[in-house]
């Protein structure tokens, strides 16, 4: 059955790249129809699907009338005649900063003869980024993501806070191209929750609202981590409010969803399906801790079981769970640490589970994830491996590689959160 759930990760990452590469023409008509009159294309891609999305894009428009800036998270071909910077996830770096500046400057260069059109994919907010205080360094803003992270807040939580200290974020980018004749957003979504928190919104305008900066930052002890100076704003309350967007930037802007989790849910429960196992994919775990999304997937797979022993059962599931890391984490992610965690309660079950990134990259490992089942606890056993004291060092990719438990497709170039499946054998 890890044969079963490897396939039906492959076919799912294979289907999500069917739908960016197959970028349609309805979703970029706007700037075809802008480009036919005579305009020119402005287009800004950042993101994980940035090299896929721009490709797709490019192939419905005239060269000689766009210009734009392309942003991957590592380097690729050449996509003329955009610019490719490359930046860095799951931290910024230098390539970050340059990035959100040329695109800025970009942005603020479009006038009424422009069609601005923003392909956003998850990860854009890691590489397209600058703070706020252009005097905070690389370093110190890296210290503070690094923080921020990893300190266990939902994602919601977390791009609230981003958005505030960016200089790119929350609407930003979007006011700088107020001039353009159009802004179109394209979105690869890889949260649950609004297009605010794609990339933590660079072209969504938000309605004005509280102050929570200095409470978020408080609750999740994030202060500390914080560049001075910036420190002292926050406290002082003199960090600035989100921008609100002109009623004509909001009159001439659209977005479109071409793929989410939803797409990646459905399409594994197909895959399984075909496959003659009875699926549920109805159970919710977001931003759930490991062992909290643990219980609930295993009790709605033994009621599946009970209800129908004869026949192979599957709980499918996407989303992203809570995983605070310790002072000095090892090599993994959330889903190796899931996988792992899981790993120790089927241990001697007819229990095979899968947990991936759809971007083929966890945490800090080259891995996407896992496969395991009730053999995995036994075998890191007789190869060396205490279970316990590598989940608590957040340290699973060490072990899982050795026993060839990893899941390592590579980077898929997209991202549109976590798949998980648990498939009870007959």
């Amino acid at each position: 059955m890890r044969e079963l759930l490897r396939a039906t990760f492959d076919a799912t990452l294979a289907d999500l790249r069917a739908r960016i590469d197959g970028l349609s023409a309805d979703a970029a008509g706007e700037a075809r129809r802008h480009a036919a009159t005579g305009g020119n294309v402005l287009v800004i891609a950042f993101g994980k699907a940035a090299p896929a999305m721009a490709a797709a894009l490019l192939r419905q428009l005239p060269p000689t009338q766009v210009r734009g800036l392309c942003v991957p998270a590592q380097p690729i071909a050449a996509l003329p005649p955009l610019t490719t910077v490359v930046g860095g996830h799951p931290l910024p770096t230098a390539g970050s900063f340059a990035a959100a500046r040329q695109a800025l400057a970009a942005c603020r260069a479009a006038d009424h003869h422009d069609h601005v059109v923003f392909l956003v994919s998850g990860g854009g907010s890691a590489l397209l980024e600058a703070p706020l205080d252009d005097r905070v360094g690389v370093d110190e803003w890296r210290h503070f993501y690094r923080a921020l992270v990893g300190c266990g807040a939902p994602i919601d939580h977390v791009n609230r806070v981003r958005r505030r200290l960016s200089l790119v974020k929350g609407g930003r980018l979007a006011l700088a191209a107020q001039q353009a004749a159009g802004q179109h957003t394209i979105v690869v979504k890889d949260v649950p929750g609004p297009l605010a928190d794609v990339a933590s919104g660079p072209t969504v305008g938000l309605p004005p609202g509280p102050d929570t900066l200095a409470a978020d930052l408080d609750r999740f002890d994030l202060l500390p981590h914080l560049n001075p100076r910036l420190r002292e704003r926050v406290r002082a309350g003199t960090v600035p409010a989100l921008p609100q967007l002109p009623a004509h930037v909001t009159a001439a802007a659209s977005f479109v969803t071409i793929a989410d989790e939803h797409c990646v849910r459905a399409c594994a429960a197909r895959s399984l399906g075909a496959a003659g196992v009875l699926v549920d994919d109805t159970v919710d775990v977001d931003d759930q801790p490991v062992d909290q999304a643990l219980d609930a997937l295993l009790a709605r797979l033994q009621a599946l079981h009970a209800r129908s022993p004869q026949r192979r059962v599957a709980v499918v599931t996407t989303g992203e769970l809570s995983v605070p890391l310790p002072a000095a984490p090892g090599t993994g992610g959330r889903n190796q640490q899931f996988a792992l965690a899981a790993a120790r309660r089927i241990a001697g079950q007819p229990i095979v589970v899968l947990s991936a990134g759809t971007d083929g990259i966890d945490g800090n490992s080259p891995a996407a994830g896992a496969i395991v089942d009730g053999s995995t606890v036994a075998r890191a056993g007789r190869a060396g491996f205490d279970v316990d004291q590598h989940l608590l060092r957040c340290d699973a990719y060490p072990l899982l590689q050795a026993i060839g438990d990893a899941l390592s497709p590579g980077a898929t170039g997209a991202n549109v959160r976590d798949l998980r499946v648990l498939l009870y054998e007959v």
